[in-house]
């Protein structure tokens, strides 16, 4: 009699243990991974909403400083309660009248001007009022020679004028001679009633 050989019957892969227990893992880590995609997808919205929304600081424009006019011979120029017209320069080497001849190394500088009172109140004028500006150097204004150039008068020395009236007069600078470009700068007044000042280009 002939033995009958066992046939082994094999199970289902579903109905072994273990294969529960990678599945269980499996479905664990694939729920884990997903929320912290889904958490890092939230977290780089919240970064690009917030730079969006954030704006960088405007540096605010500053001023632009207005630089100052250039006032020219024949413009009429008001500084403080006076009003100052060049109405022409002259240059030499020798000046001369009555009183005889001046002459120098370098060269006069006459400037022809009208000063006008806008005040309510006489006002006092005189040659210190005026100074040439060349080449980084200041020059003062000569009272003695003043006298050779203004006929019958001594320009603006101590010079009153009268509210709503205009006088003219001769001031003259000694300048060096190769001194090519200049300004004379005008005050606002003699003494305490000064303070303000323009230039005008002379050359």
């Amino acid at each position: 009699m002939s033995k009958e050989k066992k046939i082994k019957v094999k199970k289902p892969f579903y109905k072994k243990w273990w294969v529960w227990v990678i599945a269980i893992i499996v479905i664990v880590n694939i729920a884990s991974g997903g929320d912290e995609e889904e958490s890092t997808t939230e977290t780089k919205s919240e970064t690009k909403a917030t730079e969006t929304t954030a704006k960088p600081e405007e540096k605010k424009a500053e001023p632009k400083k207005e630089a100052p006019k250039q006032h020219q011979v024949g413009d009429v120029v008001k500084v403080g309660k006076l009003e100052y017209t060049v109405k022409g320069v002259e240059e030499t080497q020798k000046i001369s009248n009555v009183l005889g001849d001046k002459t120098t190394e370098g060269k006069f500088v006459i400037v022809e001007m009208a000063i006008k009172n806008l005040d309510k109140k006489e006002r006092m004028a005189d040659s210190n009022m005026f100074k040439v500006k060349a080449d980084g150097a200041e020059y003062g204004a000569d009272a003695e020679l003043d006298m050779y150039v203004n006929e019958g008068g001594i320009g603006f020395f101590l010079e009153s004028i009268n509210p709503n009236i205009s006088k003219t007069g001769k001031v003259v600078f000694e300048l060096p001679a190769e001194a090519k470009a200049y300004n004379i700068e005008v005050s606002s007044g003699a003494g305490w009633s000064g303070g303000e000042y323009e230039q005008i280009k002379l050359k």
